[in-house]
């Protein structure tokens, strides 16, 4: 393969989320709009890393990431990365109804007119999300010569799940049905299909019978290695003696960070238990407001978002990492912890607990089972070890060199078998 047209085009079908970012600086790369607002580019989402870390070691492939944008007025573009530029398209929210509730999807029409000028001849489309969303039916019904690959980067979600579950809402299972009958015919578009975890394989097999390989995230593995924690402990004004339980994710529901607040106020052990993350003031408020006994008794403390060094440095601070959501892909987090040799306290899903149960490591617990979680931790904090993964294992599945190779042979193959 010599031509260096060929370009994969990533498709995000989320906008930006300024509003988390609101009380923070913009993003080194940014501009006005002529409404006297703002966009910018972070250059931090899945199709970024990706992109930059294949383009590293392959040079074949130029990228792109499409992205649609409600603040923006006009497409803007910046190379990111040489060879990856990331554009931001105008789009709209378009209201809809599941049964009897709202829902919404983002419309981008100067991102679809965008691809019209693209020789799809040479254009691999890298989507993701839901097959049947409002960007990629609409790129499947104009760029009809180009070859799509298909990335689960959260659970695999279909809606012949959503079928089988129990609805009181005729018109939400109405829904459902016309998506189910959508998809296995929008499933036929698809050329390669990754996926992270194994939850819902079995239902993705009646939709689609093409090539398929799971596939995670990345992390720069090499970075969180070589570390003290006496030293990292200093360097952050943290305890040297107690035992340090730490946290590493965005603050919603699904977290259950909540409930993890509730079954350690209840524990008598002395510890200290970091949350580093952030979510909507509301929620957050909410989880201090559950945290107060802890607080008062200089067991919890909560961080802002960190990246970067600083973060590192609370990885390799921490004795233990717990990641107790209701469902997961990944997690990242997970790797992160995993790269600095930390036992990790989870719940069963995502990749990373599929990984750890196959190495019989780390501590995995039910997801609702709260009496089981106390009934450990509390184990744990009386001196029983967690088995840490090994670091050799830890790379092969998450370093990101290994990940881009991996990308690199699938695109390799859609092109190849496109050419037979």
């Amino acid at each position: 393969m010599s031509d260096t047209r060929l370009k994969i085009i990533h498709i995000m079908n989320h906008p930006p989320a300024y509003e988390k970012y609101s009380d923070k600086q913009r993003p080194e790369i940014n501009w006005d709009t002529h409404d006297g607002s703002w966009v910018g580019i972070w250059g931090l989402e899945w199709a970024d890393l990706l992109s930059i870390e294949v383009r590293k070691i392959n040079s074949v492939f130029e990228h792109e990431i499409w992205q649609p944008d409600l603040c923006a007025d006009e497409i803007y573009s910046k190379e990111i990365f040489p060879g990856v530029i990331h554009r931001l398209f105008p789009a709209c929210v378009k209201r809809k109804f599941i049964g009897l509730r709202k829902s919404r999807e983002f419309v981008s029409q100067p991102m679809i007119q965008f691809s019209h000028s693209k020789n799809t001849n040479d254009v691999i489309f890298h989507i993701g999300q839901s097959v049947t969303c409002k960007i990629n039916k609409d790129l499947f019904k104009y760029c009809t010569n180009a070859p799509f690959v298909f990335s689960f980067h959260g659970q695999i979600a279909l809606p012949n799940v959503s079928l089988l579950k129990f609805q009181k809402n005729f018109l939400a299972k109405f829904h459902y049905l016309k998506e189910h009958i959508l998809a296995k015919i929008l499933f036929k578009r698809i050329s390669f299909l990754t996926y992270q975890s194994n939850k819902n394989l079995n239902y993705l097999k009646s939709y689609y019978q093409g090539p398929i390989k799971k596939v995670t995230m990345g992390i720069h593995f090499d970075k969180y290695l070589g570390y003290d924690k006496i030293k990292c402990r200093r360097l952050l004004n943290l305890p040297l003696e107690k035992k340090i339980l730490l946290t590493v994710c965005r603050l919603y529901d699904l977290k259950q960070v909540d409930k993890l607040i509730e079954i350690l106020t209840a524990i008598e052990s002395d510890f200290l238990y970091i949350i580093v993350g952030y979510g909507e003031k509301k929620y957050e408020e909410y989880l201090h407001n559950k945290a107060r006994k802890l607080k008062e008794n200089n067991k919890i403390i909560f961080t802002e978002y960190k990246t970067g060094q600083e973060l590192i440095e609370y990885f390799n601070s921490s004795d233990l990492f717990i990641h107790v959501s209701s469902s997961e892909a990944g997690p990242v987090a997970i790797m992160e912890a995993m790269a600095c040799e930390l036992p990790i306290f989870c719940t069963d899903t995502g990749n990373t607990a599929e990984l750890l149960r196959k190495y019989d490591a780390g501590l995995i617990v039910e997801i609702n089972n709260y009496k089981d979680w106390s009934d450990k931790l509390i184990d744990y904090l009386s001196g029983e070890p967690i088995k840490t993964l090994a670091l050799d294992v830890v790379k092969e599945h998450y370093d990101w060199g290994n990940i881009a190779a991996k990308f690199i042979r699938i695109y390799d193959y859609v092109i190849n078998d496109k050419k037979q």
